[in-house]
């Protein structure tokens, strides 16, 4: 009786371990399985709404450039005298470490007589190494003494207090109207000439007796 008693539980105990087994080699594939599919889902499913991320390819040049927001740069002539050039931003370019582009530059010398001279343009390039200032675009250069040019570039030598331009010029100031081929402020801004074909409108002046 007792052998007969006891083939069933042989039978349960064979069939659990079966089963036991079974587990143990299903539960990691199906857990496999389950990661797999999360892993490969987004490129098994379409979604528009989705973001993607591309790569970019960044050169050199975009990755050396320096880009400054209100610089301002301070210098002094070969006589000592104070210049200063600031604009709304200010890029880098590359190795040139020494140049800059200038966004809606302005610049203003002090000249040997104390006067000033002051400069602004749409952009410019300023090289720091030889003071050198590139203006184009509308460039508006004042004098105190109340002598505006108008043209639409202009070189200035920021150490020797020197402007000068190529292109077609207009220079009005309280004695009248000229206009030129070209420009050239020299002796520190004691004298403008207008270079090329030159005319002037002078203002007639009256003189009262008193």
């Amino acid at each position: 009786m007792s052998a007969i008693t006891d083939t069933p539980r042989i039978f349960v105990s064979r069939w659990h371990t079966r089963r036991v087994a079974y587990l143990k080699l299903m539960l990691p594939a199906v857990a496999l399985a389950i990661v797999t599919l999360v892993l490969a889902w987004p490129n098994l499913v379409h979604d528009d709404k989705r973001v993607r991320l591309g790569q970019t390819r960044a050169t050199l040049p975009d990755v050396e450039a320096l880009r400054l927001i209100n610089p301002r740069y301070v210098g002094m002539d070969d006589q000592q005298r104070p210049f200063t050039v600031v604009a709304a931003s200010a890029t880098q370019q590359g190795n040139q470490d020494s140049e800059m582009l200038l966004e809606r530059p302005k610049a203003d010398m002090t000249l040997a007589s104390g006067a000033w001279v002051a400069a602004e343009a749409d952009s410019g390039r300023y090289d720091r190494a030889g003071s050198i200032l590139d203006l184009a675009g509308a460039v508006h250069l004042f004098h105190d003494s109340g002598t505006e040019l108008r043209t639409s570039k202009a070189r200035l030598l920021l150490d020797q207090n020197r402007a000068f331009g190529d292109a077609p010029v207009e220079g009005q100031g309280p004695t009248g109207i000229v206009t030129g081929e070209g420009f050239d402020m020299r002796d520190r801004g004691a004298v403008v000439l207008f270079t090329g074909r030159a005319t002037a409108i002078l203002h007639r002046t009256t003189e009262t007796d008193p």
